[in-house]
């Protein structure tokens, strides 16, 4: 019976490789886990290794809190902010603010008396639809402000034309 036991082990080598004795001491490598977690692991093709791991992480994780904080000011900076659309030559005004919320809308009382329902509607739409774009590009100028400030990547897609 132990013969059998014995054949089966040899028969499935990949099996036997975690019960195998370890010919090298374990102090004298570094674990997979610890080069990962903590970088190193020497030189590769001539290069240093930068090893990412855990102080890379922290680094970026530092980084990443830094945008956040600086993207809630930017935000309420936004919401400060009141951009106009205007529209029928100033006659129809629409009030937005940096984060694209209607403030209101004003409306000339003598262009309101001779206007058609459906002219008005299309004057409105064109002040609310410059007003966004206003507004589109206002913050879109602050982000891109902060993209460069981080050293990130600078080339956010312009605000859509219609």
């Amino acid at each position: 019976m132990k013969i059998h036991s014995i054949i089966a082990l040899i028969a499935a080598p990949s099996s036997v490789v975690g019960f195998a004795p370890t010919f090298y001491s374990r102090s004298a490598t570094k674990s997979v886990s610890s080069l990962n977690l903590f970088g190193g692991g020497g030189k590769k093709d001539g290069e240093e290794k930068k090893g990412g791991g855990m102080g890379e992480m922290m680094d970026n994780f530092k980084k990443a809190q830094e945008i956040g904080a600086k993207t809630q000011k930017i935000q309420a900076e936004l919401a400060g902010e009141t951009l106009e659309g205007l529209a029928a030559d100033g006659k129809v005004v629409v009030r937005i603010t940096g984060q694209q919320k209607p403030e209101g809308v004003d409306i000339d009382p003598d262009y309101l008396a001779g206007v058609a329902a459906d002219e008005l509607s299309a004057q409105l739409t064109t002040a609310f639809q410059d007003a966004h774009e206003k507004s589109l590009t206002v913050m879109n100028e602050k982000m891109m402000g902060l993209y460069a400030e981080m050293g990130l990547p600078v080339g956010a897609p312009e605000p859509p034309k219609e």
